[in-house]
């Protein structure tokens, strides 16, 4: 049984956690690895942002502890443990990390 819901916002993709647990690392690493999708960790500490910028590549990013706000000149999302945001090549976002905690996140590209 799959534990994320689905919800397309313009452009982007976000899959939100779903279980009322918040997932473990290793739980998120194999969701991404039956997508093809090989990950790494990253981890930035509070109130680290952003600007604006693009990848020449699809991003696959989900929270694994803490909070991040991601947003486009359309729309923003606040990401927490679980929550994955898919971003199109060539997307121009920006980021902020929320909280005191920082954050730690997968980030896989395709």
């Amino acid at each position: 049984m799959m534990a994320l819901s689905h919800v397309a916002e313009h452009h982007m993709d976000i899959v939100r956690w779903a279980k009322p647990k918040k997932p473990s690392l290793e739980e998120l690493k194999t969701i991404l690895a039956r997508e093809g999708l090989e990950s790494e960790l990253y981890s930035d500490p509070p109130r680290v942002k952003y600007g604006r910028h693009k990848h020449e590549f699809d991003d696959f990013v989900v929270v694994v502890t803490g909070k991040i706000k991601i947003w486009t000149d359309m729309h923003q999302w606040v990401l927490s443990p679980g929550d994955r945001i898919d971003i199109p090549a060539n997307t121009p976002h920006a980021a902020e990390v929320l909280g005191r905690k920082g954050v730690e996140y997968l980030s896989a590209a395709k």
